[in-house]
């Protein structure tokens, strides 16, 4: 029994200290959470939820803009029908011989035999009526343009309903306090009786989660050998990735940060863009109006 009695006391006094130590490291947590819940939520948790949202806002908004080179030989096998009138011009001499009645008195022929000779080069008018068979084989070679603005396809749902998952917990981030003072004043007006402000309402980002593209939509590539043509060619825009956790992000892009981080760098971007990008035209019918960036071009006639 005092054997029993001592491995008890022993786990009751193993469980106390281990609970103690528990308590002291949830403690500890718990200040320093507080302590960096601000540092968490603004450099941390926004970036990776805004990151996620507005990412699926550019997929949505993105535009493929392709040209298809078309090389290929297409057998062509039909009748073509002619009924037409038409003028024909004899390459050589013709020989005629052709049987003629002449009456001149007192002279009176009939039936004679007349040789005639058509010279080269006379012109005759004919009527054509008949069918000509036709059998070749047709070179084709097209650069064909194809632009898709993704928004206006099916892939629009699955990109909207990604955003619409995200789309409170962003509004939600960008409008709670940010740091000790604006929390302390949202807690001291709630407490002198003011409603509490609608986290969920609009805000800077939310008007505007994507930014932009760091290019037009274009391509440059080599169409075996052809130029490409000046309304394909992208044009930069000087715009870059916002990226995620601003601290791990810089040690990837620490030029970017080295330029005052993505926000200063697009923001400069965007202060030249209008004396930097030329309209860019859509050419592959008049159902697209051209576009400051050629990103999101949108219907004429919806």
């Amino acid at each position: 029994m005092r054997i029993l009695r001592g491995i008890g006391a022993f786990i009751w006094r193993f469980m106390v200290i281990f609970s103690f130590i528990i308590n002291i490291v949830l403690v500890v947590v718990v200040i320093g959470l507080a302590v960096l819940i601000f540092d968490i939520k603004n450099n941390i948790v926004t970036p990776l939820v805004a990151g996620l949202h507005s990412s699926f806002v550019g997929l949505d908004e993105a535009t493929i803009d392709w040209t298809i080179p078309v090389r290929d030989t297409i057998p062509v096998a039909f009748d073509l029908p002619l009924d037409q009138n038409t003028v024909v011009i004899l390459t050589e001499n013709v020989p005629l011989t052709v049987f003629a009645s002449i009456s001149a008195p007192p002279l009176e022929l009939s039936s004679a035999t007349v040789s005639l000779t058509l010279p080269a080069g006379t012109r005759l008018p004919v009527a054509l009526d008949l069918m000509v068979p036709v059998s070749t084989e047709i070179d084709v070679s097209l650069d064909v343009r194809a632009i898709i603005p993704l928004n206006q396809t099916q892939l629009h749902d699955p990109f909207e309903n990604l955003r619409l998952v995200f789309e409170p917990i962003t509004r939600g981030l960008y409008n709670l306090p940010n740091d000790y003072n604006a929390a302390g004043q949202l807690v001291a007006d709630i407490l002198n009786g003011t409603p509490a402000p609608n986290f969920l309402a609009e805000n800077a980002y939310s008007r505007d989660p994507w930014i932009g593209f760091s290019r037009s939509a274009g391509v440059n590539y080599d169409l075996q050998g052809v130029p490409i043509p000046p309304e394909n060619v992208p044009r930069m825009t000087g715009i870059i990735p916002q990226g995620g956790i601003p601290a791990l992000d810089e040690q990837i892009r620490a030029d970017v940060y080295a330029a005052g981080g993505p926000d200063t760098v697009n923001a400069a971007a965007q202060a030249v863009l209008p004396t930097t990008i030329a309209p860019l035209p859509f050419t592959y019918n008049d159902g697209m109006v051209p576009g400051d960036l050629g990103i999101l071009p949108t219907p004429a006639n919806p």
